[in-house]
């Protein structure tokens, strides 16, 4: 079985589309999408409805998402959300389709099986914790594979026995220009992180017509680590 692994869209449509085109070429027997749709960029409905075209998708709730929920009846909490993050908290609020409230309450905290584990952040802390290809693991596994998201940083490290994957961020990766996404071939352990360039001349319109912060458009742009 082969898994296309991806996280991180942040509502970044333009390169989602262009990830999904790849993906469909490589003909993954099941699609595994490790969280964030909330936040920084402002097509959330857009995206969803194309993730919930592909067949045999699972999608796991990442702390963006989580504070979207929280958001919904705290005015206060979606205020300061848009303050640290950019506009797109209250963009999505008021403009959320019933197919998309429907994904965000349908969100799972992980998913665990016999070949692999999947979080946002780590098994210590489902949605939080940030394990960066320098961070030093502290936790152990018996599966052949773990898959976190949240870092925005592409990874692909042994610990013991385990293979840790972070596919890296399809909407705002951090340690590149690119989108990226990684293959997974779990009968014969093997891992391709795939980086793909994408159009982003809309979406930094987008930050310009909202008024939104620049650090929107210059992390789309930046090829360096950057841990913000």
């Amino acid at each position: 079985m082969t898994l296309a692994v991806f996280s991180d869209i942040h509502g970044n449509v333009f390169s989602l589309e262009k990830a999904l085109k790849i993906m469909e070429e490589l003909k993954p027997d099941k699609y595994l999408f490790l969280g964030d749709m909330a936040g920084y960029y402002y097509y959330q409905n857009e995206s969803i409805k194309l993730l919930n075209s592909l067949d045999n998708l699972v999608s796991i709730k990442g702390n963006h998402d989580e504070n979207f929920i929280n958001s919904k009846h705290n005015p206060k909490l979606l205020g300061e959300l848009d303050a640290k993050y950019g506009k797109s908290y209250s963009f999505l609020l008021n403009s959320i389709t019933e197919e998309s409230q429907d994904f965000f309450d349908n969100l799972l905290d992980y998913e665990k099986n016999n070949c692999y584990e999947a979080y946002h952040g780590s098994p210590n802390h489902y949605r939080d914790e940030y394990i960066y290809p320098d961070t030093k693991i502290s936790f152990d596994s018996k599966v052949p594979f773990i898959f976190l998201g949240h870092t925005h940083y592409s990874m692909i490290k042994m610990v013991n026995d385990t293979t840790i994957v972070n596919p890296g961020s399809i909407g705002q990766s951090r340690d590149c220009n690119k989108g990226s996404f990684s293959i997974i071939d779990l009968k014969y352990k093997k891992v391709e992180n795939i980086r793909y360039d994408y159009d982003k001349t809309q979406i930094e319109k987008d930050i310009i017509f909202h008024k939104d912060k620049k650090y929107l458009s210059d992390v789309l742009r930046r090829a360096k680590n950057d841990k913000n």
